[in-house]
């Protein structure tokens, strides 16, 4: 996979878990005005999100993180180790990790459900993610 195309990933999935998880009253008036007015007169709800978005920022990375300690152990265990080997450079071990979460999130957000379940399997089962 890309690097853009996996860092779309990262992306796609924070949209989703914000939108599913922190900001679902904004998320949901977004759409009413999109289907209601097409492009035009979204903009209050439009930054509504955003705002939403921004405050939550934290959490859903800590979503991230969490489903990556219980689903992604392998990319978790390269970041552990390139951190415990004192390598400031850890990025790409850390971006793998998320991508990895990323991606697990999506393929579960077929059912809202399965998107809970595996955020509350997460939690229970996270190791502790190097920081």
């Amino acid at each position: 996979m890309s690097d853009s195309i996996a860092d779309e990933a990262i992306g796609q999935a924070c949209t989703l878990l914000t939108a599913a998880l922190h900001c679902r009253r904004q998320s949901a008036e977004l759409k009413k005005c999109l289907a209601a007015s097409g492009s035009a007169g979204y903009a209050h709800a439009q930054q509504a999100f955003a705002t939403c978005s921004h405050e939550h920022a934290s959490e859903v990375i800590s979503s991230l993180v969490s489903v990556a300690s219980a689903h992604c152990k392998a990319e978790v265990a390269a970041f552990a180790a390139c951190k415990r080997g004192g390598s400031r450079a850890c990025e790409e071990d850390d971006l793998a990790a998320l991508r990895c979460a990323s991606l697990q999130v999506l393929r579960s957000a077929t059912s809202a459900l399965r998107l809970r379940a595996l955020l509350s399997q997460s939690a229970l089962e996270s190791e502790s993610y190097p920081r």
